[in-house]
């Protein structure tokens, strides 16, 4: 009798450890260090030209980092007989050139589109499963290629409440079953090695 009674015991006993064991697993599991990838973004400045005119000079290209008054561009309004230059409105670097000398710029337009590189940002897309290792202020170690052993950090600064789906552009189901949850992270200031556009991975080891 008692033999009958200690054997559904064990089993019982038997489950409980498996299911200890497994749950266990799965929490580790769910835990364990992944990585992310997204693209560095920046903050963008359009410089535009007050009284327009006829570019006489351009003193920067794409890519060239730039000083807060610095100037950019000169301009010569013939109709009111005005010189202007347009200068920087912060420290950064130049994303876009849109004029060239001896062309024409319309009042207000834009003649420069520029970015500071002490402000950039990071937005990656987090699986659903993982929504729950990541919150506010907490800080990652981020790489890219162009600095290949070198790292540096970012520190989330927004976590959407809102579900979406990835990729957008397909629509079947199986493709669709694929939650995530946008998360922004600001980057820490690098001296300038690191540009909008740049593709970078951040490293989840907690």
């Amino acid at each position: 009798m008692r033999a009958k009674v200690i054997i559904p015991l064990i089993i019982v006993v038997g489950l409980a450890v498996a299911g200890l064991v497994y749950f266990s697993q799965q929490a580790a599991a769910n835990h364990q260090a992944f990585t992310l990838s997204g693209t560095i973004e920046a903050t963008e400045i359009n410089v535009a030209t007050i009284s327009g005119g006829q570019v006489k000079q351009v003193y920067v290209a794409e890519g060239d980092q730039i000083q807060k008054d610095q100037a950019l561009v000169s301009l010569y309004a013939t109709s009111a007989n005005v010189n202007e230059k347009v200068r920087s409105p912060i420290d950064g670097a130049v994303l876009e050139r849109l004029v060239e000398p001896d062309e024409v710029a319309p009042p207000g337009s834009t003649v420069m589109v520029v970015a500071g590189l002490d402000t950039l940002t990071l937005k990656i897309y987090v699986p659903e499963d993982r929504y729950g290792q990541i919150s506010l202020g907490q800080t990652y170690s981020v790489t890219v290629d162009s600095f290949p052993g070198e790292t540096f950090s970012a520190t989330v600064k927004f976590i959407s409440d809102k579900a979406e789906f990835t990729p957008r552009n397909v629509q079947t189901t199986d493709s669709r079953k694929t939650t995530v949850y946008a998360v922004r992270l600001d980057l820490n200031p690098t001296g300038g090695k690191l540009k909008p556009g740049m593709p970078a991975d951040v490293h989840f080891n907690q």
